[in-house]
């Protein structure tokens, strides 16, 4: 917790120092870069995802586990299969940093595995996108649904 709370901390003081704002076209270029992440995970590709991670990436998901770069890369051939749908979407620009809020549907196949409140921290350096934070809460309705199966 201590990590992410000192990468939001340094995040927010390096972005608040930005005196340029990105171009439409840049900031265009983030959806684009967000599909590769999401195409990067369906396919269980741990160097896709690499590649459009920053270094310092952090992630911290609906079950409470947090982890760093290398640990979603050792894990990201489990998500092979994965289909994300998000909804509900808004997005913050703070210079290089762009915080994007919304919701999050998780399924295999046809089955729902989970339905998520998410943050995503995606940061514009050497000239291309970065993805790096995920956060995901599960929704209370997916919680609820959830219990009454059982």
């Amino acid at each position: 917790m201590t990590l992410l709370c000192l990468s939001l901390l340094f995040i927010s003081i390096h972005c608040s120092q930005q005196d340029k704002q990105l171009s439409a076209d840049v900031l265009s270029q983030l959806d684009k870069a967000e599909k590769e992440m999401i195409d990067a995970l369906s396919k269980g590709d741990s160097i896709a995802f690499k590649n459009i991670a920053g270094y310092d990436y952090v992630d911290i998901n609906a079950t409470g586990t947090q982890k760093t770069l290398q640990a979603m890369l050792d894990e990201i051939p489990d998500f092979k299969g994965l289909a994300v749908g998000f909804s509900d979407q808004l997005q913050r620009v703070y210079g290089n940093f762009v915080l994007r809020t919304g919701k999050a549907r998780l399924s295999a196949g046809q089955q729902l595995i989970a339905e998520v409140f998410f943050t995503q921290g995606w940061y514009y350096r050497n000239n291309k996108w970065q993805f790096v934070h995920w956060q995901g809460t599960m929704t209370k309705d997916f919680l609820q649904r959830d219990t009454l199966k059982k």
